[in-house]
């Protein structure tokens, strides 16, 4: 083994041991948020295996085929669990639910492949087979990060928290950079194999630096309400206040209500009025809003009484402006449209 292969593994064996160091010290930490801790936590895990098999495959000329295709399964863990990850630190009310976990359905199907292939099948099987998992375990990874991508900043366009967009950006911009790495060595070969765990290695200790030396691990969903005070027995009077107003008067169905008006109606600041609904439902003002608006439309949907009424007539009497809008809330709601919802009730 030449000088240049030992520093290489040193390297990259380095990153790796410093990725499982950062994730124990996310699952650990009881000062931050505790879900995206540890959603982050798993994501390192993963990469530090992931690339660990990168290592061993560079400099290993006799690697077991399951060891290796397990490795590439695991490329499919990476995205579902950085969407999580994204939600989770960007929406409080973020739940790990047995329906989410469908999101790992294929890495489950590729990690099972992985398990049954001999090293035999490699050259048994049609070679375009292989070149279908490749593509489908890459394909994947990039879908993940531009849907990820997507979703917080869309986020951010609406909740301006700057903390939780900066760190979900530079994540995003290291996993993109390991991709390029690994596509480009898979098509061409034009990038050397093991520049990937090289930049695992720089990403892990990137990240670590910035998250460690921001504060990034403590309290990044709060940043928005950082000079705000107001004791919990306060924020109980007033959240009570607030479901008084929007739901037994229901408010909600005016569509000229926001949170301005509402907060100008219960003599307290928006800033104020806006962190109580957040804290205490885990959703933004909007998305509190529709959620009493999409509970009233969907029992009209159901009511006999409405089976006349078009689905435009029940979106502006719930509440909404748009029917757009009315469509775009209830399928957040609902993962269905109100057509199919109503179409399901008649069955």
């Amino acid at each position: 083994m030449t000088a240049s292969q030992i520093f290489l593994i040193v390297v990259s064996g380095l990153g790796v041991l410093h990725g499982m160091f950062l994730a124990i010290l996310l699952w650990t930490n009881t000062g931050g948020n505790k879900l995206p801790n540890r959603l982050l936590s798993v994501l390192l895990v993963i990469l530090s295996f992931r690339v660990g098999k990168s290592v061993f495959l560079e400099f290993l000329d006799d690697l077991d085929a399951k060891f290796i295709f397990i490795g590439l399964g695991t490329m499919m863990l990476i995205g579902p669990v950085f969407y999580f990850y994204s939600k989770a630190l960007t929406d409080k009310a973020f739940s790990v639910t047995n329906r989410k976990l469908l999101h790992f359905l294929p890495a489950l199907a590729a990690i099972l492949f992985g398990l049954w292939i001999e090293n035999e099948h490699l050259e048994t099987l049609p070679k375009s087979l292989f070149l279908f998992l490749f593509l489908s375990y890459y394909g994947h990874y990039l879908y993940y990060l531009i849907r990820t991508k997507r979703y917080f900043t869309k986020r951010h366009k609406t909740e301006k928290n700057d903390r939780s967009y900066k760190l979900l950006n530079l994540i995003f911009y290291g996993l993109l950079v390991i991709w390029v790495a690994y596509f480009l060595n898979l098509i061409e070969e034009i990038v050397p194999y093991v520049v990937g765990p090289m930049l695992y290695s720089l990403a892990a200790y990137s990240i670590s630096i910035i998250v460690i030396s921001k504060g990034y691990l403590k309290e990044t969903n709060k940043e928005k309400y950082k000079t705000t005070h107001v004791s919990e027995d306060q924020t109980k009077y007033l959240f009570e206040k607030v479901k008084d107003a929007i739901v037994e008067k229901e408010q909600y169905t005016n569509p000229d209500l926001t949170l301005k008006s509402l907060s100008a109606s219960l003599n307290v600041s928006t800033q104020v009025l806006s962190m109580i609904i957040n804290q205490k439902s885990g959703k933004n003002f909007n998305a509190f809003v529709n959620h009493y608006r999409i509970e009233e439309a969907m029992k009209m949907l159901a009511d006999t009484e409405f089976e006349n009424f078009t689905i435009s007539a029940i979106a502006f009497k719930v509440g909404f402006n748009s029917l757009s809008s009315f469509n775009s809330a209830f399928k957040k709601q609902t993962n269905l449209t109100p057509k199919t919802y109503r179409q399901q009730l008649a069955k």
